[in-house]
């Protein structure tokens, strides 16, 4: 089957499914908590969407209380409402009402993205005061990451809307991800909306040939081993490693002014535990708790980072999900 995404059909499509959600997820509670709204839904994108508009919120409350009487524009206030940020972030309370046109905004950019991603990002440079801001979107991206990655790489400080969107007809596609349209509308529990949202053609079936003659296969010649090639890829990378790596320059904890004084977990924003829970414990809340927990009890930075490879499984050590899991422990220990 061959799908055509039905762009005009979204807005309300994603007001549908944002209600029928929220009917589901406030059936026992009037409120719902950070802990419930980074797991809200199981798309992750969705969720992370969710969060952008959160903090999105947050931004705009903050401008509105900045006064010609007080300086908020001094080191000192910026780092106290950047921890009361930190404080608030974990006291989540929404109700249904508010939530709502959260995840209906959260589920239409998540269909544009999956199915249409310059649709996507004329949309959101549509609603940025400049195209360079961006950058700052890119952070909540989950979706063909390595794609809009190149936007970001190619995006300049006098770029226009219009130079943006022709710079993306140029990048390369090949780093777009396939996306199976069944499981992405069970992931939103609307199964049931797939023939609205898309157009389904049958695929047409290619003529078999048969060649007349075959091909030869010739032999390709065996690469010649490399020393110590063979230990160096059977020994996992740790964060250790790449501590020490970063230990040469700058350590993290010289950028860094303060230390953690609380547990790991009541320091994080809401933003951090939503990242570390998806991606370094695979959506397993339980388990990132249970390692902060073992984490916590730690006597060192090297001890801590003993406990926390005992949970890696596979982590990308040059993402910026285990950097930013690095700095956190740095400011612990």
């Amino acid at each position: 089957m061959i799908y055509h995404l039905n762009t005009t059909a979204v807005p309300t499509l994603s007001k549908q499914m944002s209600r029928s959600l929220c009917e589901k997820s406030f059936q026992n509670y009037a409120k719902i908590d950070g802990e419930q709204l980074i797991s809200l839904t199981n798309s992750r994108q969705v969720n992370s969407f969710i969060i952008r508009s959160l903090f999105s919120q947050w931004k705009k409350e903050v401008e509105r209380l900045e006064s010609p009487y007080f300086d908020f524009k001094h080191e000192k206030v910026k780092a106290a409402v950047k921890q009361f940020m930190n404080v608030l972030s974990n006291h989540i309370s929404i109700d249904k009402e508010h939530l709502e046109p959260l995840l209906e905004l959260a589920i239409s950019d998540t269909i544009l993205i999956t199915f249409a991603p310059k649709y996507f990002l004329t949309n959101l440079m549509d609603r940025m005061e400049k195209p360079q801001d961006f950058k700052q979107q890119f952070k909540y991206i989950k979706t063909h990451r390595a794609f809009f990655q190149q936007v970001v790489d190619h995006l300049g400080d006098f770029d226009t809307k219009a130079s943006v969107l022709n710079e993306f007809d140029s990048l390369n596609k090949d780093l777009l991800e396939e996306t199976d349209v069944q499981p992405f509308m069970q992931k939103l529990d609307a199964e049931s909306l797939l023939e609205e949202l898309f157009t389904v053609e049958e695929e047409k079936k290619q003529e078999e040939t048969t060649p007349t003659s075959e091909p030869k296969e010739t032999p390709s010649p065996k690469a010649e081993p490399q020393p110590n090639q063979g230990a160096k890829a059977e020994r996992k990378a740790t964060l250790n490693d790449t501590f020490e790596t970063i230990r040469t320059g700058q350590t993290l904890a010289e950028k860094l002014k303060h230390k953690i004084s609380p547990s790991i977990e009541a320091s994080l924003t809401l933003n951090e535990k939503f990242m570390f829970q998806n991606v370094l414990f695979h959506g397993d809340g339980a388990k990132m708790r249970a390692a902060f927990q073992e984490i916590d009890s730690a006597e060192s930075l090297d001890k801590a980072l003993e406990k926390a490879n005992t949970y890696n499984q596979g982590w990308d050590m040059d993402s910026e999900e285990v950097e930013a899991f690095m700095e956190v422990l740095a400011r612990k220990f």
